[in-house]
């Protein structure tokens, strides 16, 4: 039984030093697989003395920025453009979004939707409005906002009107909320 121990022992120890040993071994240019590749045809140079008008003692930023422009291939900004022009495409082309309305009305009364509705328009015409019907009820919800705390402005001076107002998360119309600011 004591010899089993010892053995078992052993083997723990054995299994306690190899899972300490290194994975890759240290060479001269640094560890195995390292990635390396010289990028200095690449980098931007800049100069250590720049150019001072002696007239008025400013930098002149011209002659730097020239030849940090030059030193720049052509290719890299082509492909940048492009790359920059099909991101462009791509968030026109989105129009929803998460985001948050206040609903300021849920009830079963016509005439109090439309009086709720009536009070935004009045007192804040940069919210675009929204009345569903759900037999038998109705909800008005009001704005288009991109984030929680825009939505608090406008929220704090309705619900002193309406105390059962709620700010709710929704599908926002992106172009509609860039209008209310």
């Amino acid at each position: 039984m004591k010899i089993l121990t010892k053995v078992v022992f052993c083997l723990f120890l054995t299994g306690v030093f190899y899972s300490c040993k290194r994975a890759a071994t240290p060479t001269k240019g640094g560890i195995v697989g390292e990635y390396e590749e010289d990028l200095s045809a690449v980098r931007l140079s800049y100069d250590k003395k720049p150019d001072i008008d002696s007239k008025d003692g400013k930098i002149n930023r011209d002659n730097v920025y020239n030849a940090v422009k030059d030193e720049i291939p052509m290719n890299v900004n082509k492909q940048v453009d492009k790359a920059l022009d099909s991101m462009s495409v791509h968030n026109k082309n989105i129009r929803y979004s998460a985001g948050y309305r206040i609903q300021v009305y849920v009830g079963n009364e016509r005439r109090e939707v439309d009086e709720a509705k009536s009070y935004i328009y009045q007192n804040f015409p940069d919210l675009n409005t929204y009345l569903t019907f759900s037999q038998p009820t109705y909800r008005l919800k009001a704005g288009d906002f991109t984030s929680r705390m825009d939505a608090e402005r406008f929220y704090n001076a309705i619900r002193q009107r309406y105390s059962m107002a709620m700010i709710v998360p929704e599908r926002i119309d992106i172009r509609k909320s860039m209008q209310a600011k």
